[in-house]
């Protein structure tokens, strides 16, 4: 529910009653996880997934019955045994909590509306669709909660970091990009980013914390800038540290990390060339194999072709 925070939050405030189905406990495989919702307004709007579209319809009906004055309702489903029942192809489980927003007090609204203003967020709620903010529920279902997205620095204010700005952004994670040179670190050049820092790289590092979910990348490509700016990443706590660059750019900046005192450990830390090998070469392109791999770092991933592994494609989980 708190993932589509901003969109229920503004049919609220344009008056709307809303339906909303959420996903509330995974058995084995599945393609969402607990806290995915779908929504349904009065006006007919739709947004949001819970499985992928496997029962999606099945929702869309029980979000109606809802909003027609139906009590809350909780369902099962599983593997369809009929060619027209709805079921999950994947073969786990899913629990779906269908009930109208109407029920939220105001306390579980604020959640929502933090969520919205993109602050961390939590509530949890029960089998009649009630909400509590504080945890007061006696039978909770589900405690959904929602925190301040991850950090993406991206240390250069180049062509691919306005890509990857632009696609970091999209999928949730909080970019900051940093340089130097004050005719390309403006807001105008990367809209999507959270903050553009004019400033040399190790002085903003040095400032500020991090923490092992937070990711580096230095798509610079210039030496004044790399080398102090990796030294700093590589002895923070950040998750990924990766640089752009051919093999041999990567040698000669191995070596010159090496020259100016950094430790081996973290020197075997630095993932670079930066990214998955997708041949990639547009900026867009290359963005999105950076970002592959960002992701698969922080999932413990392969980030090899689903198509050359065995066992389930979504983690077996029992989640309640």
């Amino acid at each position: 529910m708190l993932e589509l925070a901003v969109t229920l939050c503004a049919w609220i405030d344009h008056g709307h009653a809303v339906a909303v189905a959420t996903l509330v406990a995974v058995d084995g495989s599945a393609p969402r996880t607990v806290g995915a919702a779908m929504a349904l307004s009065d006006s007919g709007e739709v947004v949001g997934s819970v499985s992928g579209g496997c029962v999606e319809a099945e929702l869309h009906a029980a979000c109606a019955e809802v909003l027609a004055g139906g009590a809350a309702r909780v369902l099962t489903f599983g593997i369809g045994d009929e060619v027209f029942e709805p079921g999950l192809m994947c073969g786990g489980t899913i629990t779906v909590l269908v009930s109208s927003l109407a029920l939220l007090d105001d306390a579980a609204i604020h959640q929502l509306r933090r969520a919205a203003a993109g602050q961390s967020a939590r509530l949890s709620l029960d089998a009649t669709g009630a909400a509590s903010a504080t945890g007061c529920l006696d039978a909770p279902l589900v405690t959904l909660s929602i925190e301040v997205g991850t950090e993406l620095l991206i240390i250069g204010a180049v062509e691919f970091a306005v890509a990857l700005c632009r696609l970091g952004s999209a999928v949730g994670y909080r970019v900051t990009v940093c340089d130097p040179r004050p005719v390309f670190a403006t807001k105008e050049r990367f809209p999507d980013a959270y903050a553009v820092v004019c400033d040399w790289p190790e002085r903003w590092l040095d400032a500020r914390g991090w923490s092992s979910t937070d990711a580096v990348c230095v798509l610079s490509h210039d030496p004044k800038v790399d080398l102090p700016a990796l030294s700093r990443a590589l002895a923070s706590p950040a998750g990924f540290v990766g640089a752009m660059g051919s093999r041999r750019t990567h040698d000669q900046r191995i070596a010159a990390l090496r020259a100016h005192g950094v430790p081996e450990p973290e020197l075997a830390r630095l993932r670079s060339p930066i990214g998955l090998d997708i041949g990639a070469s547009s900026p867009d392109q290359t963005a999105i194999a950076i970002l592959a791999e960002v992701i698969a770092v922080a999932n413990g991933a392969s980030g090899a072709p689903l198509s050359g592994l065995s066992g389930p494609l979504h983690p077996l989980i029992r989640h309640r």
